[in-house]
């Protein structure tokens, strides 16, 4: 029952329980992008590796070998030692830091509940309102009577249906949401400062940008700064700004992780529940790993950056000549250096019979 403005205050004394047993969240969070990388990268290794949904492929085999300037194995092993110093940094700064205590759900619900009532009286006023105006009867648009009884204090079901939609689903859904549009708007901003200042792209963002035909855990092959300036900074100040709790901030970290391999996966697939939510899929990060499409591009969740400033590049006929004109050079690359390397063998074994 809510019988007045001001929620009852509940004793919260216990700390919230883990999401797994032995692990504090803190912990977790750490971990979970991790696992989630080395995961869901393992399964477009096993796509390439079998050549499996090559039709969906961005590039060909190819392209990769004539075209990156870094190898698989270079590659992994960089990416190791940059998720070891993130998870050293991360178990650093949680070290010793208090458990979040568990919330008191209750409160949180009657809280909502009471501000869903709040605009649920607001909108019977205005259908009210706009009755003469419209010119239809009272039954025409009248409000429920068990939804509002304003005469009682008592909240009805369609407000506790209302508050616990709320607390539960729509207000840590809308947190989520904006911490991402924070995060994406820094990670916008520095990333293409990072292409406009030639020294921050030598000695920072070059790193990654040796990739010109990434695949999916080539997503984190960063130069540290990348990592934890551009990434680890961005989300950290997304869920300051929202305030989002543990297991939100774990569904964040987890789907950034798992949105960064997609992006570098090589893979663009015709239904893609990603890209129809936020205009940005494996094609439109590939883009901007090539050397005609390096200024442009620079959203890492959301295309909506590239708009506004003016860097989204999306002309779908331009992008299909580059990408055919890149697969008939690397195949004739291909054949040059294999070309040379039997001239060179036969030459080398014609030496060793002279010999």
């Amino acid at each position: 029952m809510i019988a007045n403005e001001t929620h009852p205050v509940y004793p919260v004394e216990s700390p919230a329980p883990t999401l797994l047993n032995g692990i504090p969240d803190q912990y977790l969070i750490i971990l979970l992008p991790i696992v989630i990388h080395w995961a869901a990268s393992a399964v477009f290794e096993v796509f390439d590796r079998f050549d499996w949904l090559s039709k969906y492929r961005i590039h060909t085999s190819a392209e990769e070998l004539t075209k990156n300037k870094v190898t698989r194995w270079d590659c992994f092993v960089s990416t190791i030692k940059c998720q070891a110093m993130q998870t050293c940094l991360g178990i650093a700064l949680t070290w010793n830091t208090d458990p979040e205590l568990m919330e008191d759900v209750e409160a949180g619900i009657a809280m909502w509940t009471r501000r869903a009532r709040v605009v649920l009286m607001a909108l019977k006023q205005v259908m009210a309102s706009i009755r003469p105006l419209l010119g239809v009867s009272d039954s025409a648009l009248s409000w429920p009577r068990s939804a509002i009884d304003i005469a009682r204090d008592t909240p009805s079901a369609l407000d506790l249906s209302a508050g616990k939609a709320l607390y539960w689903y729509l207000v840590p859904l809308v947190k989520i949401i904006v911490a991402l549009l924070v995060a994406d708007a820094w990670m916008y901003t520095i990333h293409r400062m990072e292409h406009t200042n030639r020294w921050m792209y030598k000695h920072f963002h070059y790193q990654h940008h040796r990739l010109y035909v990434p695949y999916a855990w080539g997503g984190s092959y960063n130069h540290i700064f990348d990592s934890i300036v551009v990434d680890g900074l961005a989300y950290s100040i997304g869920c300051w700004v929202t305030a989002l709790p543990t297991r939100s901030t774990l569904l964040l970290f987890g789907y950034s992780t798992l949105k960064n391999v997609s992006d570098h996966c090589g893979y663009v697939f015709p239904w893609d529940p990603i890209r129809a939510i936020t205009g940005t899929d494996a094609s439109f990060h590939d883009v901007h790993h090539q050397s005609w499409g390096l200024k442009t591009n620079f959203g890492a969740h959301l295309a909506v950056w590239d708009w506004l400033m003016g860097t989204h590049f999306d002309d779908v006929a331009e992008i299909a000549r580059h990408r055919a004109r890149s697969r008939l050079n690397a195949e004739k690359m291909l054949l040059r250096s294999t070309a040379q390397r039997e001239a060179d063998r036969g030459r080398s074994i014609d030496a060793a019979k002279l010999d």
